[in-house]
């Protein structure tokens, strides 16, 4: 099937048989072009005055969409303090909780089946499998020493034609679809250098190649989506990289990004660059919603402004602090003096807070 013939046709079953003359997607087409696309879908018995034949049922059912992976397993250091006391994907952004509303948009798009990975504080999550019908949970307990290749790994049995998400991605408006023609990695345009992956497309629109520090171009921001034919290809990386730990502290986009040539073809598809939103740190979020700048739900946050005598939007810059793997406080400003706080636990009662020429304590 040509993509103008899958795009007509899966326009035709989201408009319904009442009102699919009118889609936009149909209205779009020049009239030279589309009257006889129209035509020939007749003539293949995939499309009806009354709309989509059962034959062209069937012609779409390979690009039905099988499920959606959420990964939701990992810490998301540098969102600290909040990521210390809630997992990012829990925090309600605008009124809703950034996990449901995703869930929500997915299964309003008809994907019902999602497979839901997990790992700090895991039981935080356990609710949704109420909540959401068609939630399954797989648990990650090496999500604080292995990436989200490994992630994937888990999940490898069930990657099909598949959506790959993350927990803390918010989408003004429903991104997802049914049916989709082919992979692809959402994107956006950007004129500047940002510390974000740009991908560097070939003649076709499809990655060529995924640079760093370029100044300007498709940067990696949001969802992606594997056909079957990617998927299979990722399977056989993932199981390699689980074998000889190639990946397994990556993020799976390494794979994409060192043998892009290797696997089958993967669209950029952008989106405007007010359509996706990924809250890397506190300071991005609050530009998003002013309800963060002051009376946050952190607990940590309340004390330090308690501390320090300040409010709590007067606390910016935060970065985290490790020891290992494991991310036991964060340095900030507050009013522009230097801060370090250290809070191994989460616990805001038990924080010790250390100040420009100051002990810590």
């Amino acid at each position: 099937m040509t993509r103008d013939e899958f795009n007509v046709l899966n326009a035709v079953l989201k408009a319904g048989p009442n009102d699919f003359h009118n889609a936009k997607e149909l209205a779009a087409l020049p009239e030279a072009r589309r009257t006889p696309l129209m035509e020939a879908l007749v003539k293949k018995g995939w499309l009806s005055p009354d709309g989509l034949t059962d034959a062209g049922y069937e012609a779409l059912r390979p690009y039905r969409v099988d499920n959606a992976v959420m990964m939701a397993a990992g810490l998301s250091s540098r969102f600290v303090p909040l990521c210390l006391e809630k997992p990012k994907g829990l925090l309600t952004v605008r009124g809703e909780v950034l996990i449901e509303r995703q869930i929500r948009q997915l299964q309003e798009a008809g994907v019902h089946d999602i497979i839901l990975v997990l790992g700090y504080r895991k039981e935080d999550f356990f609710y949704l499998s109420e909540k959401f019908d068609g939630l399954k949970i797989v648990v990650n307990p090496e999500y604080n020493s292995r990436n989200n290749t490994h992630t994937l790994y888990l999940t490898r049995e069930e990657l099909g034609n598949t959506y790959i998400c993350s927990s803390d991605d918010y989408f003004t408006a429903n991104p997802f679809d049914k049916y989709v023609y082919r992979s692809y990695y959402a994107a956006v345009h950007v004129k500047e250098k940002t510390a974000e992956w740009y991908m560097i497309p070939d003649e076709d629109g499809n990655i060529a190649e995924v640079r760093m520090n370029c100044d300007r171009g498709d940067i990696m921001l949001g969802h992606a989506y594997w056909d079957r034919s990617f998927s299979a290809a990722m399977k056989e990386w993932l199981i390699a990289s689980h074998e000889n730990g190639t990946y397994e502290q990556n993020l799976w986009e390494q794979i994409v990004k060192e043998h892009v040539r290797e696997l089958p073809p993967m669209e950029i598809k952008v989106y405007p660059s007010d359509s996706i939103f990924e809250f890397d740190t506190l300071d991005e979020l609050r530009a998003f919603d002013k309800r963060y700048e002051d009376g946050s739900p952190g607990r940590i946050l309340q004390k330090l402004s308690e501390l320090l005598h300040c409010r709590e939007s007067d606390l910016r810059s935060f970065r985290p602090i490790y020891e290992g793997t494991d991310t036991v406080g964060f340095t900030f400003t507050a009013q522009g003096r230097a801060c370090t706080c250290r809070i191994p636990d989460g616990n805001a009662d038990h924080l010790s807070l250390k100040t420009e020429n100051e002990e810590e304590g």
